[in-house]
């Protein structure tokens, strides 16, 4: 047998109910790369939609690809494939977690773990090169995701990765995660989808390491990358505040290579250090670049900074690690690592607002804190912010608007006095409440759809047009992430492709990083055609290269959660090198992989390979919309767009310059667009038999037949 590089070669297949623990040669998934795909073909052929997500044959598919822990820089990651309980559908979803634990199941000498079954007891999976036991778990059943972690530790040794579910997940709270003791989690209802099966945990240690093909090429190629082309959080290719060294900082004087002179993490260990300047070709100084705490809180976040941290093969150490001694006072822990939407959306369930407690301006800091550790230890889930604005919009009710929803025992029993003091143990008991499944506000960790159910409010409640408490582009469950107000056309197309929030960073990362329009958009013209690349609140119409950038935005992503790389990071779209114009290189991630796995790669095939796994997830979103919602009629049932995104800012036409409205035919035609590139039909946007023989899948192209789906799409074309 040839030898095989990148992947490990085999994956563990574990059944709760009976014990049994096996090993399965991984080799005729190579062609899915690995993580999502990988789990794609196996969810398909071996738990039909039909399932109950949370049936005993159901599966919990936990992947990572041939580029993690192979020395690739940001490639510390692990995707995680299940089924949704919340979002519109109930179909085929995953979870996406960074840290260490996905480099230490390659170490182990596993491309992933399926579970399947349920335990009769709580059991954590142990996994030590070789031998892989379930362990007696009930010391933990009930604890935090903190005590849990820490206690599988002790029982194992330091040398351990783990993660663990909280009391959400034990609980089937619908927004629940699993989360490793640094923050790192894998949400949109994990914690559930593992707790159903009474699976606390994993603990994993790996000694082994993994087979690259050309380790020269790999090192010549990060090299390469990281004295060239790397920047810093979301490749941010300018530096947020002007240095000696860079011809242009971000017009606006913020973004997320943040790292300056005099800006400091004053808490670490030592003594306070700087992270001055950070040339973009000194290489040694690269992890100085983010300080995600600056950008996320400005000044007040040097006072609580110890450090920052990361994932494995990751330089940009994106989660900032707090001493919050504050919290102290409350009889609430004071560490904090994370980065993102943990730490941003706090403060929103304040109506009354908050207060600066140690430093000025420290108010949203500490409270937002104190959220981002009170939901990970519960194992919460936010559905990227849509938790925090739909307590808002009942919190910010006066008690007899509130209590047509909750009773009025339930909302007198909420600790208001905290709340109007700015205290941070209110966030924290509203969190408990949610984890815990108390009472009928608990239903917001539910889901969005179901807390409309319970609550008697309509479809086009979803239609407002209020940031605060309104983010859903789509009537789906989940929000708006990255879409038109940040991409235009091409965010409000990438939107529709999943069955929670897309995750697609590609071009956020432009709009994000600072840099001059010009030089921008010169970069995203030259990568990928005129018009495709429009300047902020200034739109222009729908043209055949913005489409092809949202089709290639979604295979790549598609290919990330593959691989698995870092999409906040990749590709290497943009450069901080003068020398280079600012352009990077699109082809480095197929150069990883040919250098890897020894065989070989284009850019053209590695979207090739992502467009199979966009195909495979739309042919089981549209057999997952026929069982639970009657019909397979995608472009009307999944990519129906809410009024809000047409509707708001009355006072602007779409197009003009001032507002990131979109027009109503024009997205219907920017659809059309969309699904030929796809090859998928117009009508009813379900993949073609022949788009699904062009990619080797027959047997779904057979299934849709039988179904009757493809029927449905004639019967829809003659309407």
């Amino acid at each position: 047998m040839a030898e095989t590089y990148g992947w490990a070669g085999k994956i563990l297949r574990v059944n709760l109910t009976t014990g049994e623990i096996t090993t399965q040669d991984d080799e005729k998934y190579h062609k899915y790369i690995g993580g999502m795909g990988m789990a794609y073909r196996i969810m398909y052929e071996e738990a039909p939609m039909e399932l109950d997500p949370y049936d005993e044959k159901a599966l919990v598919i936990f992947g990572v690809g041939p580029l993690t822990g192979a020395g690739v820089p940001c490639s510390g990651r692990m995707n995680v494939t299940f089924r949704s309980t919340w979002s519109k559908g109930h179909s085929i979803i995953d979870a996406h977690m960074g840290g260490h634990i996905g480099s230490m199941l390659k170490y182990a000498g596993y491309d992933g773990i399926v579970v399947s079954g349920i335990s009769e007891k709580p059991v954590y999976l142990r996994i030590e090169d070789g031998e892989v036991s379930l362990e007696d778990a009930s010391e933990i059943w009930g604890k935090g995701t903190f005590a849990s972690n820490k206690w599988m530790v002790e029982q194992n040794g330091r040398e351990f990765e783990t993660a663990s579910i909280g009391p959400a997940g034990e609980h089937l709270v619908d927004y629940s995660t699993l989360n490793t003791s640094f923050g790192n989690s894998g949400g949109a209802g994990l914690g559930a989808a593992m707790g159903n099966k009474k699976l606390k945990g994993l603990a994993i240690r790996g000694t082994g390491s993994v087979k690259v093909a050309d380790p020269k090429k790999v090192l010549e190629l990060s090299n390469y990358m990281m004295g060239n082309l790397i920047g810093g959080n979301n490749n941010h290719n300018v530096p947020a505040q002007p240095q000696s060294w860079a011809e242009y900082s971000a017009t606006s004087g913020k973004n997320r290579w943040s790292g300056a002179p005099g800006r400091m993490w004053k808490k670490a260990p030592g003594g306070p250090v700087d992270t001055g300047e950070q040339p973009y070709n000194d290489i040694n100084k690269v992890a100085l670049r983010c300080f995600k705490g600056y950008f996320d809180f400005g000044a007040p976040a040097a006072e609580y900074t110890v450090k920052n941290g990361g994932c494995s093969s990751c330089p940009i150490r994106c989660y900032t690690e707090y001493d919050v001694d504050p919290l102290a006072d409350y009889d609430l822990p004071t560490h904090n690592s994370n980065t993102c939407m943990p730490v941003l959306y706090g403060t929103r369930v304040y109506p009354d607002g908050v207060h600066d407690f140690k430093y000025e301006g420290d108010g949203t800091m500490v409270i937002n804190l104190a959220w981002s550790h009170a939901v990970d230890d519960m194992g919460l889930w936010d559905n990227y912010g849509n938790l925090n604005r739909d307590l808002l919009w009942i919190l910010r009710m006066p008690r007899e608007e509130a209590t047509k929803y909750i009773s009025e025992e339930e909302y007198d029993s909420l600790p208001w006095e905290w709340e109007k003091a700015g205290d941070p143990r209110w966030e924290v008991e509203l969190i408990r409440r949610m984890a815990y499944g108390e009472g009928d506000l608990s239903v917001i960790a539910k889901g969005t759809l179901a807390m409309m159910e319970k609550f008697g409010l309509p479809k086009s409640w979803l239609d407002r047009d209020d940031d605060a408490t309104n983010s859903n582009l789509i009537y789906n469950g989940f929000p708006n992430h990255h879409g038109p107000a940040e991409a235009w056309q091409v965010g409000m197309l990438y939107n529709l492709v999943f069955n929670r929030d897309c995750m697609i960073h590609e071009i956020v990362c432009e709009t994000g990083s600072g840099a001059p329009y010009e030089v921008t958009k010169k970069v995203m013209e030259d990568f990928f055609g005129e018009g495709c690349y429009d300047k902020a609140k200034a739109y222009t119409p729908i043209n055949e290269n913005k489409a092809k950038l949202a089709a290639y935005c979604v295979n790549d992503k598609n290919f990330h959660d593959s691989a698995t790389l870092c999409n906040w990071m990749w590709p290497m779209t943009q450069s901080p090198s003068k020398e280079r114009e600012y352009h990077g290189d699109l082809d480095l991630q197929a150069d990883f992989m040919t250098a890897v796995t020894g065989e070989t790669y284009t850019q053209a095939g590695l979207q090739e390979d992502g467009e199979r796994i966009t195909q495979m997830l739309r042919a089981m979103t549209a057999i997952s919309f026929q069982l639970n919602c009657g019909s397979a009629n995608l472009r009307q049932e999944h990519d129906a767009i809410c009024d809000w995104v047409f509707d708001k800012d009355p006072d602007f036409k779409a197009f003009e310059e001032g507002t990131t409205k979109l027009d109503r035919a024009d997205m219907e035609k920017a659809k059309d667009m969309f699904y030929d590139i796809f090859g998928w039909d117009k009508t009813t946007g379900v993949p073609t038999r022949e788009t699904l023989e062009k990619f080797d899948l027959a047997d779904m192209a057979d299934d849709l037949e039988k179904r009757g789906i493809y029927a449905q799409t004639t019967e829809a074309a003659a309407e």
